[in-house]
């Protein structure tokens, strides 16, 4: 991107913003200044809607795993109820949203996941094209994106952490923010407020790290490698919440690229 500052990519968690939090994030979004992209999850609310269908909602090492009609409901929930009610907020409160999956345009190429064979209809991304996303924010407007993908014509099921991570990388966002109900990276009981690169595969090893959070942490670990010079992990608690994760104070875990890897960067911050 060489006409716009670079972007946020800011990841919401399904849980993130219950309680009518989304007039609080647009707030947020309005003054920080810069272009925004959106990727929501909806994990919780996936879940929910599989009870009710007496689907048993699955997990291998914190990822969905999505057989055909876990990813009826995924596609139905992401792609739909969950992408629209976001949109309509946002617009609602002044913000030129526009609701997408992460196939339309062409955007994220997917193959099935390495892990198919155990988790199904899950993908993993290949290449992103972000020609449309360009040229939606070249019009101020903030792309908000659901984690469904296809290959070959069959959707799949995308882990939103990791479409998160990939779109950071190819946008050269300025920082990746994954904001869920999960304060920040936990070891020994107390919330680790920051760490570099190099640390970071030390935690990925650590025992404490299970479920949602190593995903997570394997996000990080692909915008850090792609280029983006940092990625915050935290926990939405209202106004003011993503302000203050971009301006370095907010709570949770910061994930730095470490020295070397930020040598040549600084002038594009």
């Amino acid at each position: 991107m060489t006409t716009l500052k670079r972007p946020v990519l800011l990841k919401i968690g399904g849980r993130a913003l219950e309680s009518g939090g989304e007039d609080a994030l647009a707030t947020d979004l309005a003054s920080i200044g810069v272009p925004v992209v959106i990727v929501h999850g909806g994990g919780a609310e996936v879940s929910a809607w599989c009870e009710r269908m007496a689907i048993p909602p699955r997990f291998l090492d914190g990822l969905r795993v999505t057989d055909a009609a876990t990813l009826e409901v995924a596609v139905a929930v992401l792609a739909g109820l969950a992408n629209k009610r976001l949109v309509a907020r946002l617009r609602a409160a002044g913000l030129d949203a526009v609701g997408l999956s992460a196939l339309d345009g062409g955007t994220v190429e997917a193959v099935p996941h390495p892990l198919a064979a155990a988790l199904g209809a899950v993908g993993a991304v290949l290449a992103v094209h972000p020609a449309l996303l360009e040229t939606l924010l070249e019009q101020g407007r903030i792309p908000v994106i659901a984690s469904i993908c296809d290959s070959e014509g069959a959707l799949l099921n995308l882990n939103a952490d990791d479409l998160a991570a990939a779109l950071a990388g190819a946008l050269h966002a300025r920082a990746l923010v994954l904001l869920s109900d999960a304060p920040g990276l936990i070891l020994g009981g107390s919330v680790v407020a920051q760490l570099d690169s190099v640390s970071l595969e030390g935690a990925l090893a650590h025992p404490d790290v299970q479920g949602g959070m190593r995903p997570k942490l394997n996000a990080a670990r692909t915008a850090l490698e792609a280029g983006v010079p940092r990625v915050h992990i935290a926990a939405w608690s209202g106004p003011g919440t993503l302000r203050t994760l971009i301006g370095g104070e907010g709570a949770g875990t910061t994930i730095l690229a470490s020295a070397e890897a930020l040598v040549g960067r600084r002038s594009q911050t």
